[in-house]
């Protein structure tokens, strides 16, 4: 028999060790490339620091909420995005509220630091966007929205990287969106129930039912 905490410990360390790795990663690219740091670069904006900085929290607050509250949305509605959220409930088995803000705080930060501090100075906005779609690739068709779904939630991240040259926005809306999300998984079964048949509608065995309770044939 499987021992669900002893998987969930062991993919937990995974997830801490890959997201450690890039992390480091991130500091070492901005080292080689002479950068002074891989949370900060030029910004199109032309305002003092502390307006920049005020600028991105507000940024990525407003498009972390919109992200939450879009996928709310979306699982109850398209059947793609129910398909997805049971795949990351089967994916994710269950977690406890720490191990989700660990992961959350963990996988924002260092996928922040490594995309969009350290990459997207060296390759660019669309290439760096494109790479963190890639790094999301699931075990099965049914994840592919998951990817496109990374794609343009890069192109967001780094639109506020790009405006305003301070990373801080983009990690409170990736830990913002990680953390409301897996918890959204953990606690909502997208499952349709089981289908209550009416007099009139046919029943699961393909017959219909009298009002009586009886069975007939249609």
């Amino acid at each position: 028999m499987v021992d669900e905490g002893s998987v969930l410990a062991r993919y937990v360390g995974v997830a801490t060790l890959v997201y450690g790795a890039l992390g480091l990663g991130a500091f070492a690219l901005a080292h080689l490339a002479d950068d002074a740091s891989p949370v900060a670069m030029e910004a199109a904006l032309g305002w003092d620091r502390v307006e920049r900085l005020a600028l991105s929290l507000a940024l990525g607050l407003a498009l972390g909420v919109l992200v939450v509250l879009a996928t709310r949305v979306l699982v109850r509605r398209a059947r793609w995005a129910r398909q997805l959220h049971s795949g990351f409930r089967e994916l994710l088995g269950p977690l406890s509220g720490r191990q989700i803000l660990f992961l959350a705080v963990l996988s924002g930060v260092a996928e922040e630091l490594f995309f969009r501090g350290a990459l997207m100075p060296l390759v660019g906005f669309w290439v760096s966007s494109a790479l963190f779609g890639l790094l999301h690739i699931g075990p099965g068709r049914r994840f592919a929205p998951w990817t496109a779904w990374a794609v343009a939630m890069g192109l967001a991240f780094g639109a506020i990287y790009w405006l305003t040259g301070e990373l801080v926005g983009c990690v409170v809306a990736h830990v913002l969106v990680n953390y409301e999300n897996m918890h959204f998984i953990e606690a909502h079964d997208p499952a349709p129930e089981a289908r209550v048949v009416a007099p009139e509608d046919p029943s699961l065995i393909g017959r219909r039912r009298h009002r009586s309770g009886g069975f007939m044939h249609p």
